[in-house]
């Protein structure tokens, strides 16, 4: 009989606790937990907190990470799932797939819509999560993202969607695989995993998406609040509007790391174009790029890279 350990965290994906045994069991799940018995797995449930994805701070993401690794020791758990709201559980499976190095399986999942509208999704997520987390064909892939019947890379998997049952997509790279009738097929495996070893992040880091014709004011309060770091969402594959540049360098001055990512959230950041601003400006200025990411992932990834070192410029081995 494989194990594994289900991690609540709260969000539209529900759960009661059962009056007579205390255990944690999700919201009319008792045929679920019985045919998951059938096929050979069985679930146990875990409370790291109850809260929606909007309250969840990146602090609490790498306590969880923690959590997960203690729980991973364990010789007798094939894998863990994770239940997340949907607002960020992209960046909660970003930073646990920085943060985690295991060959045992890391799923997170949750639910578009809640238990009391038509279409509730979230027994059929949990479902199909507990499937993967205990297949051996997923181990050494990281943390992965199961929703919809898809399978997504961490690094990869975005919320696109507000009210669709299918609400992630990959549009860089689409899925790396699917559950069909509790069968894992696999297509590819994420490539260029990265990990960060910290025991601390640096939450001190500011997201700035551009606009047309943004002004350079919250950059530039950005620098007078001191923060550690500073992602910008810029246009296409790294450029900024040519005002911005004085502020860029005067932040790079002031030894504030700015990650420039794109804020169509893929694509390598890299152009030709020789007018002012465009990617030669920013990377003459000595700015780091986060390829591949879009501005959420980028800030976490920032957050934590800047929490493992002691010198701003050793971030640079983790944007490279």
């Amino acid at each position: 009989m494989k194990k594994v350990i289900v991690v609540t965290t709260g969000g539209s994906i529900a759960f009661k606790r059962n009056a007579a045994t205390g255990a944690i069991v999700p919201i009319d799940g008792e045929d679920m937990l019985a045919q998951l018995m059938n096929s050979g797995i069985a679930a146990e449930f875990s409370e790291f907190s109850s809260l929606p994805g909007s309250h969840i701070t990146p602090a609490q993401g790498l306590e969880l990470a923690r959590q997960i690794d203690t729980l991973l020791d364990d010789e007798t758990v094939s894998g863990v799932v994770v239940t997340h709201g949907t607002d960020t559980l992209e960046e909660t499976a970003y930073l646990l797939d920085l943060t985690i190095s295991r060959d045992k399986p890391v799923i997170i999942t949750g639910a578009a819509r809640p238990p009391t509208t038509p279409g509730y999704d979230g027994l059929s997520n949990l479902a199909s999560a507990i499937h993967v987390a205990a297949a051996t064909e997923v181990r050494e892939t990281g943390v992965l993202v199961v929703f919809a019947g898809q399978i997504f890379a961490a690094a990869d998997a975005q919320k696109i969607y507000n009210q669709s049952i299918e609400a992630f997509a990959a549009p860089g790279s689409g899925p790396i695989g699917w559950i069909v009738a509790d069968r894992i097929w696999l297509r590819h495996r994420p490539a260029q995993r990265m990990h960060i070893p910290c025991m601390h992040l640096e939450e001190r880091v500011d997201l700035i998406t551009l606009g047309q014709g943004s002004d350079d004011r919250l950059l530039r309060h950005a620098i007078a609040d001191r923060v550690a770091g500073i992602v910008i969402e810029a246009f296409g594959s790294g450029r900024v509007p040519p005002w911005w540049l004085p502020a860029i360098q005067e932040a790079l001055a002031q030894r504030i790391m700015v990650v420039i990512a794109t804020r169509t959230g893929n694509g390598v950041l890299y152009d030709e174009y020789g007018y002012v601003g465009a990617y030669h400006d920013l990377s003459r200025l000595g700015v780091l790029f986060a390829h591949h990411l879009n501005g959420p992932k980028a800030r976490i990834k920032l957050m934590l890279a800047l929490g493992a070192v002691r010198r701003p410029e050793d971030v640079r081995v983790w944007f490279p």
